[in-house]
């Protein structure tokens, strides 16, 4: 328990300031901030009566059950329920809203595309095209030029792209590398930054472009027409009971609207990671399946959030469907909540999202939520590397039988989630931090390289946004430690890497081909493994897939 000081009255204050300031720090998590500012030790029970005392705690529910061998047992979510409900208010008509579409569809380019080799060469900035990817940044700074020089060339894209990375390659004789296998002479880009600059009404909309898809989404609010209210992170991690949520689960703008097009407007499943908790399901998860299972209408609306809790959007859902999800169960979740209806024998199944052998047995479980009194019984598969382990996951489903069995889930679930038991240390690891470090409460924002839009020219703007690039590559791609590197570092690292690009049907391979004993093999990987969760689509509507082969 440590030492138990008699806390003089600056301390008491420092722990009811940051409480009141950050309502989901637990008592450990304050002891250290106490450690960390007075240098003294007090004990969890201490700062837990100061907390009683002035009404800022209330019970959140029991602790996650002991370490189970073979399995890193992850931080209980319970600890991020804010001990005092928190309100984010938002002005919301009471009346009816006008039906009208909840998202501008993306614009497609012209129909006619270029035609690529089927392989080439490019580096590691592959790295800044997936961010740029999600962003949408390059895209939508195309349009607005196509607009207005009046040009539809088919290569307008690429050479944006080129000018956008032109820093990486502005010591090259022989040619530029474009990151979508074209190359194009320095000369060539910089008689398009020419034609650019001439039209000076151009600067003005890139640099609003710019500063518009830089914008993140740290979490999505639910309502729900029976008054329920839920949330998810902006990459569709889990369902979550406050929008108080860890600022590395946010998402970019784009790349939010394209999952709620894709789940709540269109007929594809919600793919989450994981369910709440680890002894009780959750009341909003609960809410959250069943409102999805049914064909009235439950829910009324989405608002997004930015990751100041500001808010961005209200998007009206008005149509009354029946929607489907799909999501990951560990074999230590709510054991004294559920029941196994049936197992099937655990036989071969390939999977070809990962090209690997699994072994898939049909399972249906029932799950109750005790505070609610609800239960719903859901079918699925267990999962197991090799015949002789125990379970490694079960992927449970509303989904219904003919449309897809269960032997197809692993494919809809691991194309999202290919790397299940690293994400998971790593989804665990990054709620630890946030509750228990400072330093978590910083949120990615490149606003600083956009302050001075009159000084900004146009091959400035575009500098600027290879530099938002780069810090979105560290803070949502790289380990954590990655975040207060410059951009020499990384580009020293892992942008100068060779990499080769192989176009399939339905995807791009970009396969890294780092040099013998490369020190930041781990760190590269690590990478790759984010980047394939995004499902990052590319501009030839190719999902982007990243691999490693050592030389």
């Amino acid at each position: 328990m440590g030492v138990i000081y008699k806390l003089k009255p600056e301390i008491k204050d420092f722990i009811l300031g940051q409480k009141k300031e950050n309502p989901i720090l637990s008592c450990r998590g304050l002891t250290l901030l106490v450690e960390n500012k007075f240098q003294i030790k007090v004990s969890k029970s201490s700062i837990n009566s100061i907390i009683k005392e002035t009404g800022l705690s209330i019970s959140v529910g029991r602790r996650p059950k002991k370490r189970r061998r073979g399995h890193e047992i992850p931080i209980n979510l319970l600890e991020f329920k804010p001990e005092v409900p928190l309100e984010i208010k938002v002005e919301v008509p009471t009346e009816p809203v006008v039906e009208q579409p909840a998202i501008a569809p993306i614009k497609e380019e012209a129909a006619v595309r270029p035609e690529f080799p089927s392989e080439t060469l490019c580096t590691g900035a592959i790295l800044l095209k997936a961010a740029d990817c999600l962003i949408r940044g390059s895209f939508n700074i195309t349009e607005a030029i196509k607009n207005r020089l009046n040009r539809l060339e088919n290569d307008l894209l690429a050479k944006t792209e080129s000018l956008i990375y032109l820093p990486l390659f502005e010591k090259e004789t022989s040619g530029l590398c474009s990151l979508v296998g074209r190359e194009f002479s320095l000369e060539g880009i910089l008689s398009y930054l020419n034609d650019l600059q001439s039209v000076k009404t151009i600067t003005s909309d890139i640099f609003q472009i710019i500063s518009n898809t830089l914008q993140e989404v740290r979490c999505i609010k639910i309502s729900c027409l029976n008054g329920n209210i839920l949330y998810l992170d902006g990459q569709m991690h889990t369902v979550w009971s406050t929008p108080y949520l860890p600022y590395d689960f946010s998402a970019t703008l784009y790349n939010t609207k394209s999952y709620i097009n894709k789940y709540f407007f269109e007929d594809g499943p919600f793919v989450l990671f994981t369910a709440p908790e680890y002894d009780i399901p959750t009341k909003e998860f609960f809410n959250f399946i069943l409102s999805l299972d049914t064909k009235e209408k439950t829910i009324a609306r989405l608002t997004l959030y930015g990751n100041k809790l500001k808010e961005i959007e209200i998007i009206p859902v008005e149509q009354a469907k029946r929607r489907f999800f799909v999501f990951g169960f560990w074999p230590w979740q709510f054991t004294e909540y559920r029941r196994i209806n049936k197992i099937g024998e655990f036989k071969p199944s390939f999977v070809q999202a990962l090209q690997k052998d699994f072994y898939a047995a049909e399972i249906e479980i029932e799950l109750s939520q005790p505070i609610e009194k609800q239960s719903v019984t859901l079918r699925g598969c267990a999962l197991k590397m090799t015949p002789t382990e125990k379970t490694r996951l079960v992927i449970l489903s509303n989904l219904p039988y003919g449309v897809v069995n269960p032997e197809d889930l692993p494919n809809i679930y691991l194309s999202h989630w290919p790397n299940i038991d690293e994400c998971f240390q790593d989804f665990s690891r990054k709620i630890e931090l946030f509750t228990y470090t400072a330093t978590s409460q910083r949120f990615f924002s490149a606003q600083v390289f956009l302050d001075r839009e009159g000084d900004q020219d146009i091959k400035l703007l575009f500098g600027n946004y290879l530099k938002a690039l780069d810090l979105y590559v560290r803070w949502h791609f790289l380990p954590l430690g990655y975040k207060d590197s410059d951009f020499p570092t990384i580009n020293e690292r892992f942008y100068s890497l060779k990499v080769s690009l192989k176009r399939e049907k339905d995807y791009l391979l970009a396969t890294f081909q780092p040099p013998k004993g490369f020190p930041f093999l781990k760190d590269l990987e690590y990478a790759c493994r984010r980047i394939n969760e995004n499902e990052i689509i590319d501009s030839e509507h190719k999902r982007l897939q990243l691999n490693i082969t050592p030389q």
